[in-house]
């Protein structure tokens, strides 16, 4: 680690850390088993940056092909009348959507989660 002396202060360079290395700190995080303070002293890494990384985890550009939707009739299910449908992103995002939604609204609103 390289750190800045001048006659009174001693500070860290400012890293730069890619997605792909930050999904790689994140997934370690999950497997580790320690708390954020020690995987971050493990790894050298300031706190307050992993702190914020877990926080937009699900912010970060998603891996691989996005979701497939298709209809699923539940109209004998729900009887008579609208209905709405709800998605939750597991960072807790919430999506509701009216049953009069154009379709087009519905994609471009999950595309956007």
């Amino acid at each position: 680690m390289k750190l800045i002396a001048g006659p009174s202060t001693c500070r860290r360079l400012r890293r730069r850390f890619t997605s792909d290395q930050i999904l790689g700190y994140l997934r370690a995080l999950d497997r580790s088993g320690l708390s954020k303070v020690a995987f971050a002293r493990e790894h050298d890494l300031t706190y307050s940056v992993l702190l914020r990384w877990v926080q937009q985890r699900g912010q970060l550009p998603p891996r691989g092909r996005p979701p497939k939707l298709r209809e699923v009739p539940l109209g004998s299910w729900l009887g008579a009348g609208g209905w709405a449908a709800e998605v939750v992103r597991p960072d807790g995002w919430t999506v509701r959507v009216a049953a009069e939604a154009p379709a087009i609204l519905v994609e471009q609103l999950l595309g956007a989660c």
